[in-house]
């Protein structure tokens, strides 16, 4: 009976063990190159998407061109020259619009209700990119 339970007790042959262990480090290897390939491929995505919106807000370009009022209006010319199309907000006075898109090489004419008091009023026409345009006008008299 001891010769049995010595015979079940010996350890792995060398071979099976190296067998077992190359399969081991082969899975954690696997599994480590999937991981990185993973992380590098979103990483990747997220700088090209950057690039690109860095350049879209260095090609944006445009200029409040004209500004005209009436009794209860104020009317705002802008005009982008740029290579890009641009979506515009007037945030001054204190009565903000809606965004307006600009398409690239367009003059487009924005109304906003506004009863202008004093002599002069400050507007500020601001992109989506944080590009921002600032116009003096003075009230005619």
């Amino acid at each position: 009976m001891s010769r049995t339970r010595v015979s079940r007790s010996r350890a792995v042959s060398p071979v099976i063990s190296a067998i077992i262990i190359s399969a081991v480090v082969m899975a954690v290897g696997g599994a480590v190159w999937a991981y990185s390939q993973g992380a590098m491929t979103i990483t990747a995505e997220n700088y090209a998407e950057a690039i690109i919106n860095t350049t879209d807000t260095i090609s944006e370009r445009f200029i409040i061109e004209h500004v005209k009022n009436s009794e209860t209006e104020l009317s705002v010319w802008i005009f982008n020259y740029g290579d890009v199309d641009i979506e515009v907000k007037i945030t001054n006075p204190e009565n903000e619009n809606d965004w307006e898109k600009v398409v690239s090489g367009e003059l487009k004419k924005i109304d906003i209700a506004y009863t202008i008091s004093g002599t002069e009023v400050g507007i500020n026409v601001k992109s989506r990119r944080d590009n921002d345009a600032y116009y003096r006008f003075v009230v005619p008299s």
